[in-house]
């Protein structure tokens, strides 16, 4: 992260980044955690999404749709002349799947190494 902060950016993030920071000292925190994390991405993109109820597919849906809504203005005018709003909303869904196996994968210990 960097100190500029864009305006959509949360304060809550800077606890995450400090929390990295003061945990691994040497060196940069993503060389020592960007391998883990990239062998478990491929892994995870392999597979199946994470097992999901019917509720929690539809909450992802809206979801992606608040998500859609707070688009930064300037990037929703480049991708409207692309209409690219389907390509963009599955890959909004796509990351929402993603940091939810993640969570997921770091609540039952499998990035325990982190």
């Amino acid at each position: 992260m960097s100190d500029q902060k864009t305006p959509q950016e949360p304060d809550w993030l800077d606890e995450f980044e400090d929390l990295a920071n003061e945990e691994l000292v040497d060196g940069s925190a993503c060389d020592q955690v960007h391998p883990i994390v990239a062998a478990w991405y491929e892994e995870i993109m392999a597979g199946d999404p994470p097992t999901s109820r019917d509720a929690v597919w539809q909450a992802m849906q809206c979801l992606t749709t608040e998500v859609l809504d707070d688009i930064p203005q300037e990037l929703a005018a480049a991708l409207a002349d692309l209409d690219l709003n389907d390509v963009l909303e599955e890959w909004i869904t796509e990351l929402l799947l993603v940091g939810r196996a993640f969570q997921m994968a770091l609540d039952n210990g499998r990035l325990d190494d982190l």
